[in-house]
């Protein structure tokens, strides 16, 4: 008999260690039930022994990610439904259906708060989106644009830093190509120019002009933007780079060198010297409208700004022959005439001025 017992113990060993190998552990069970139950800090307790047991439990990684769902700590939740895809792919359909869960629970939280302008609400909502599901480009960039909303709300710089910070994170996760992408960097160029870092704006969108130059509409209305705040510099900077992505796609604008040469024209009290690029941004433009009066005009008055009066007058002559009626034009030639030594045509010059004003009042 005690031949037969020793035969027996060895089988009855083994048979119970394959039972184990082929189950979940007790701890990992119990945090199952506790999930179940909605004791959510007990089962994270449960499955946090399973893990320390069994370092490669999918299932209680698993659990984990449920307890946190429900405890709303969507950051660990994902975390470790993550890490329960890494040990069983099996698991992933599952784990993407509680990630999808938890991300459209703050999403449409955030929606709902951004609809009725509580920016504070809606930035929380959208923040707990992006833990929810660090994937989805489309949370960061409403994060973003109620941090802007907010910056713009309270006058706090530190919003449009993190406006930026977010609108970074959709360039990450996105290409040039999608829609986000595109609104994603508009809302950086606009944040980081308010932050009067306008040089920085351009380190994002040189991606788009060298991937994609046919988007240069994207610049050019930050940049005109700019030029109606009268945000000069910046205006510059953004209208600069719309021209030469249009020039790469063959789509040279009259009105983007026209509105470059304004904004350096505007900059002269703080650097002269941007007066003889704003005159070259202008002959540019009439390389595309021959003889545009208002172009003339401008080139004339950044000539005299120069004191340039010889160069002045014959923009003035050409400007007076297409525009003989603009009383402008023909007192500020009669100044240059008058600057030049030539009298006689600054007399006749004036006399015309004179009469124009009378005329129109």
């Amino acid at each position: 008999m005690r031949h037969v017992r020793s035969i027996a113990a060895p089988f009855a060993l083994v048979a119970l260690i394959g039972f184990a190998a082929g189950c979940q552990s007790v701890a990992t069970t119990s945090a199952k039930l506790r999930n179940q139950e909605g004791n959510y800090e007990l089962a994270i307790e449960l499955a946090r022994q399973a893990i320390a047991q069994n370092p490669a439990d999918a299932e209680a990684y698993f659990q984990l990610g449920v307890s946190y769902s429900n405890l709303d700590s969507v950051a660990l939740a994902y975390e470790n439904f993550m890490k329960s895809v890494e040990l069983d792919p099996r698991k992933q359909p599952l784990v993407e259906n509680n990630v999808k869960h938890n991300f459209a629970k703050h999403y449409k939280l955030g929606q709902s708060a951004f609809n009725r302008s509580d920016y504070e609400a809606a930035a929380r909502e959208f923040g707990l989106a992006t833990q929810a599901d660090p994937r989805q480009a489309v949370a960061y960039y409403n994060l973003g644009v109620a941090y802007a909303r907010l910056a713009q709300k309270k006058e706090d710089p530190s919003y449009r830093e993190k406006a930026v910070a977010a609108a970074d994170r959709v360039l990450e996760l996105q290409n040039p190509s999608d829609a986000n992408y595109i609104k994603a960097l508009q809302l950086a160029g606009s944040e980081l120019v308010r932050l009067g870092r306008p040089q920085d704006a351009t380190e994002r969108f040189r991606r788009l002009i060298d991937e994609d130059p046919s988007q240069f509409l994207v610049i050019e209305n930050i940049g005109t933007d700019m030029l109606n705040r009268q945000e000069w510099e910046a205006a510059v900077v953004f209208l600069k780079m719309a021209a030469e992505a249009r020039a790469k796609v063959d789509e040279e604008d009259f009105t983007v060198y026209y509105n470059i040469g304004a904004a350096l024209y505007n900059l002269r009290d703080e650097n002269p010297a941007a007066v003889d690029e704003a005159i070259a941004y202008y002959q540019k433009a009439l390389t595309l409208q021959e003889d545009e009066p208002q172009t003339l005009f401008n080139i004339a008055v950044s000539y005299v700004y120069k004191q340039d009066y010889a160069e002045a007058v014959s923009w003035l002559e050409k400007y007076t022959t297409i525009k003989p009626t603009d009383y402008r034009g023909w007192q500020l030639l009669a100044r240059c005439y008058s600057e030049t030594g030539q009298k006689t045509k600054a007399r006749d010059a004036m006399e015309r001025f004179q009469q124009l004003r009378e005329q129109q009042g």
